[in-house]
């Protein structure tokens, strides 16, 4: 996309959605980027800070190395994000985000971070960015305040999920607003974000839209949207069925590389954005009327907060697989998205 064909007024739109949420009276703000990210996203959302109030506004820009195998951000930009107030991460998505290096010293810094998880201008600027932020934390707070005081969650679908979790712990409302808590907040986003009790997970869960690998230390291959379902089947919280078609055997595949920790069920998301779109990144799984689960890594949900909202299942990667037209049901009562 060229700076010709942008959507101005939709741009204008998102980083005011942002900006507006999470930028405080006279704080100073980071923005983190890199060379290969589009100039016209970071000008907006200097404006957009700007104009929310900041006291300032810098932009860090990193030379986008040629490599990313063991990458580490710059001592002078983990510097300027421990003093910030609040730090965007505007990188593209080459770099390591939100489980790296930078996000651990300024969480320990008492800082916040606002992840941009669509960092393809193209995408930035359509689907889940516009929905309204206050909407959007409202809807979803009340959902995980609603899961928090359950004892079980199932969700069902006519593709033939139907799975059922324990809840032991907080759920997590996930949204582009960066809590003091966690520290940290995903724009855009929006999820009921669920460590469930270990060991708890039992039935059939369905994935049939989209699936993204989060590899913890290395890499490998992606998912993406998926070509045919995925039947996934749990008992005591592990996967013991994988079938499908040509989808199974990538995400088999994957598994196979990984360690056995992987095939333990990590989370249990219910998307509340109706903004967001059915595309083949992260935006997908935040999308109203779906459910996703994760296999493996889950101690690291909640970040800074991550002894509230984590779990206890460590390992070297964490796979979202997401299911469409999902019905939910907390404690046997259905309940909306």
């Amino acid at each position: 996309m060229t700076d010709m064909l942008l959507p101005f007024h939709e741009l204008r739109r998102a980083v005011w959605n942002l900006a507006s949420d999470n930028v405080r009276a006279g704080e100073d703000v980071l923005i983190v980027t890199s060379s290969d990210q589009y100039p016209a996203l970071i000008d907006g959302l200097t404006a957009a800070c700007d104009a929310a109030g900041a006291g300032s506004v810098v932009a860090a820009v990193i030379a986008s190395p040629a490599g990313m195998s063991d990458y580490r951000h710059p001592v002078p930009v983990i510097a300027a994000a421990e003093r910030a107030g609040l730090t965007i991460v505007a990188t593209s998505l080459r770099f390591p985000r939100a489980y790296d290096d930078l996000s651990t010293a300024l969480f320990a810094a008492g800082r916040r971070q606002v992840l941009i998880n669509n960092a393809p201008l193209e995408d930035f600027v359509r689907g889940a960015s516009l929905a309204d932020p206050a909407e959007l934390r409202a809807r979803t707070r009340a959902l995980a305040d609603r899961v928090s005081a359950a004892r079980t969650v199932r969700v069902t679908s006519a593709n033939g999920t139907d799975l059922t979790v324990r809840v032991c712990r907080p759920c997590l409302p996930l949204t582009g607003h960066a809590e003091d808590d966690t520290g940290f907040g995903s724009f855009p986003s929006g999820e009921a974000m669920l460590s469930p009790e270990e060991g708890s997970a039992d039935g059939v869960f369905v994935a049939d839209s989209f699936g993204q690998v989060v590899y913890l230390g290395g890499g490998g291959p992606p998912l993406g949207l998926l070509e045919d379902p995925i039947r996934l089947t749990f008992s005591g919280g592990r996967l013991v069925d994988l079938a499908g078609g040509s989808a199974a055997r990538r995400l088999e595949a994957i598994l196979t590389e990984a360690e056995p920790a992987v095939r333990q069920l990590g989370e249990l998301g219910l998307g509340t954005n109706p903004f967001a779109r059915a595309i083949g990144h992260v935006e997908n799984k935040f999308r109203r009327g779906t459910a996703h689960i994760a296999l493996g890594d889950n101690h690291l949900i909640g970040w800074r907060a991550a002894d509230v909202y984590g779990g206890t299942i460590v390992a070297n990667r964490h796979i979202d697989l997401v299911s469409e037209g999902i019905t939910i049901a907390i404690d046997g009562s259905p309940v909306a998205p």
